[in-house]
């Protein structure tokens, strides 16, 4: 008869494998035509811990005649060369992505963004979002996403009015157990 913990121990060791760590690193750029006005920026708490602060106010309601993009880029050795990533989302139906998506996101966010969008939510009033020390947590991203330095573009417009929105935030993926 084979002991317990000899049967556990590969097992234990094969499901720690895919683990990382994430960290905010950086607010790229965000550009609006009156839809969105920003202003965030990415904190230090410490050496191994970054936050994302500010407000991002909504000026406008967002209906289902908007649409939205979400695109990632990838730089592996972190050296802001990046490659566009095949893992995107969109373009879609604002109202579309509330319903489908939202709900794989929202609890890592509402914590740090208290009025957020619920999942389903449609159509959001203008509102000013205060981001409240948002400490990105690993679990939000897919559990096969490779180490190093991640871009994600976030697009939003409106083809009837020309309204439109972007947002750029910088991020870094590193292996668990780094710091």
């Amino acid at each position: 008869m084979i002991p317990t913990r000899t049967i556990l121990l590969p097992f234990l060791t094969v499901c720690c494998v895919g683990s990382f760590q994430v960290m905010f690193d950086s607010v790229g750029s965000c550009s609006s035509t009156g839809l969105f006005e920003c202003n965030m920026r990415v904190r230090k708490l410490n050496r191994t811990t970054a936050a994302l602060v500010g407000n991002l106010s909504q000026t406008e309601d967002v209906g289902s005649n908007f649409k939205a993009l979400i695109e990632l880029f990838h730089s592996p050795l972190g050296n802001n060369q990046f490659y566009r990533y095949p893992m995107k989302i969109g373009p879609i139906g604002t109202c579309a992505f509330l319903e489908k998506f939202w709900q794989d996101y929202y609890e890592y966010v509402v914590e740090y963004i208290p009025n957020v969008a619920k999942p389903g939510e449609c159509s959001l009033s203008a509102r000013i979002y205060a981001i409240n020390d948002w400490i990105m947590d690993a679990r939000i991203l897919p559990p096969y996403v490779p180490t190093g330095l991640w871009r994600v573009i976030q697009v939003m417009w409106d083809n009837s009015t020309g309204q439109s929105f972007t947002m750029e935030l910088i991020f870094k993926v590193y292996e668990d157990g780094y710091f």
